[in-house]
């Protein structure tokens, strides 16, 4: 049982039901690890935590209000695992098929979503933060109860 954020609890109850132990997942990667946090505010709505990898790359992950941090997606995961081209079309469909259903259902709708910043392209300038998170791969799409 998880206390705190509903939101945050809902995403470890996620995580539990991958049969992912979320401490395990913290052991593997502590606080310290973290390279930069932008923490979620209510403009932006989403907030993004980046690590540096051993190889000087970094990974930024994200999660926010779907109907925003979708439209910063360029690609989305496939079943397979794969990222593949995410067109504002597809978007469009992922909203009618997904999102507008959930919400249908009193459900609060969240987007987890990642995006690389690999070594050949220089180190990012992590104030321009309209040009980090941008150019996202969508994971996937939860559904949340509202308390």
């Amino acid at each position: 049982r998880q206390v705190g954020n509903k939101t945050e609890c809902a995403l470890l109850g996620f995580s539990l039901d991958l049969r992912r132990d979320y401490q395990a997942i913290r052991n593997e990667i502590p606080e310290e690890k973290l390279f930069k946090v932008y923490t979620f505010n209510s403009v932006r709505k989403s907030m993004s935590t980046v690590l540096k990898n051993s190889d000087g790359s970094y990974r930024m992950f994200s999660k926010g209000a779907s109907e925003i941090l979708l439209k910063k997606c360029c690609k989305i995961m496939t079943a397979r695992g794969e990222a593949k081209f995410f067109k504002p079309k597809d978007r469009d469909e992922l909203v009618k098929k997904v999102i507008e259903p959930m919400a249908s259902e009193g459900l609060r709708t969240i987007c987890l979503a990642y995006r690389d910043f690999p070594t050949t392209e220089g180190e990012p300038d992590w104030d321009n933060e309209a040009e980090i998170l941008a150019g996202l791969t969508c994971i996937a799409v939860v559904g949340i109860e509202d308390p």
